[in-house]
């Protein structure tokens, strides 16, 4: 075993910081009063839930007219939106609006939502992405029309950290009266949403992600917009999701969120210096492409089904969130590269943690169109808060290593 563990793979979670443990734990021992109960020392603890609901409704910029639901993942928050745009007018009369577009580079979070619908007659269709995994305005222009009756498509994507431009994608679903939903787990704690401003209808994120616990999540409605509840029970979060609140989670959740609103330039530059540190440690390994998008322009069409082009040759796509480097290496086994950089103390990924019981290239792969040569050689790392620029750069010399071993 290696002496030291280089922790790689924040984007499938991250620890919990210290700050936020400390005021989880009061929940769990002389706080653990139900925030349901009418007592004082109850009504303490609903107080606490209230005030981080405020925090995070005023971090990712939502109308405070709207509502945050707390629930028990970024996956649960994702499928109540989803099912809430397609319920009430719709399953009463929904005749003319029956189809529902996804980005193919999307969570299986939304995908495996979305396709869950079709038992319900609704139609499915995935919007192409281009060679970064963004969706372009001009892409979804072509498939939009009057029969739309929800868009979902992620802030960030989860694999290769490419940002999508939401307020425009939003804009273009409205003028087609439909409901626009993005999953932003992946992009809160690295830029603020501005949910008002960008108009989503829902919103989805997560705390693991920004150094809270897992195990609780939230969805936020625009003012106005339909929540229908999945977990039906008693009144709890404003009679949306049936259940006795987790309290502590919920203040963990408050208190990350608090503390990345103080350190959010922090981090990024942090995040930015580390991932230029580990594109240089790799500059030299022959054979490789770069997935994440570089800084520049949005490229000029959408990615078909036809093979994409190593990142030399690439066309500039828009801006990437920091922390995360998507590769893949030719002539590669990715789990065998993860294997060496396990064994050499490096701690990495092949995409989303969801899908890491399989050894096969990710939907995200396939909808970028890594090569054929690529493919199965892509890895994905993603850096945090812990990591030093020694870091970055020995894990940038072990997977050097591990690439050539492999080879």
């Amino acid at each position: 075993m290696a002496d030291k563990i280089i922790y790689a793979d924040h984007a499938a979670t991250t620890p919990v910081d210290s700050e936020v443990l400390k005021v989880m734990l009061p929940f769990l021992a002389e706080n653990y009063y139900n925030p349901s109960a009418l007592y004082p020392q109850a009504r303490a603890v609903k107080a606490a839930i209230e005030n981080a609901r405020s925090i995070v409704l005023d971090f990712i910029g939502a109308d405070p007219a709207g509502q945050l639901i707390f629930t028990g993942s970024g996956t649960e928050s994702v499928n109540l939106a989803i099912y809430s745009a397609v319920s009430g007018e719709y399953a009463i009369n929904c005749d003319n609006k029956r189809r529902i577009l996804v980005s193919a580079a999307e969570h299986h979070a939304v995908l495996n939502c979305a396709a869950s619908l079709k038992q319900k007659g609704f139609i499915v269709d995935q919007v192409p992405v281009d060679r970064y995994g963004i969706v372009l305005p001009e892409t979804l222009k072509k498939y939009i029309g009057p029969d739309v009756c929800l868009v979902s498509i992620m802030s960030v994507n989860n694999e290769t950290g490419a940002i999508n431009d939401t307020a425009n994608l939003c804009k273009i679903a409205h003028e087609a009266g439909a409901k626009f939903h993005s999953d932003a787990v992946q992009a809160l704690g690295v830029f603020p949403l501005r949910a008002k401003e960008t108009g989503a209808d829902y919103i989805s994120i997560s705390a693991h992600k920004i150094y809270g616990p897992k195990g609780i999540g939230a969805m936020y409605a625009a003012p106005g917009i339909p929540i229908f509840p999945m977990i039906r029970g008693g009144k709890q979060e404003r009679d949306f999701r049936a259940g006795t609140e987790n309290a502590a989670g919920i203040a963990g959740f408050g208190c990350a969120v608090d503390i990345v609103t103080k350190r959010l330039e922090e981090d990024c530059a942090h995040l930015a210096g580390l991932k230029q540190v580990f594109l240089e440690g790799i500059a030299g390994i022959p054979d490789i492409m770069i997935n994440s998008p570089p800084d520049g322009v949005p490229s000029s069409e959408a990615v078909p089904s036809s093979k994409a082009v190593p990142s030399s040759e690439a066309v500039p796509s828009s801006k990437a969130v920091p922390g995360i480097i998507n590769i893949s290496a030719a002539r590669v086994e990715a789990e065998h590269c993860l294997l060496r950089l396990s064994m050499a103390g490096v701690l990495a990924s092949m995409g989303a943690a969801c899908n890491a019981d399989t050894v096969d290239p990710s939907h995200v792969v396939e909808a970028i169109a890594v090569p054929a040569a690529y493919k199965r050689g892509t890895l994905r790392f993603s850096f945090g808060r812990g990591n030093t620029k020694e870091d970055a750069a020995l894990a940038a010399q072990e997977l050097a290593k591990a690439i050539a071993k492999t080879r």
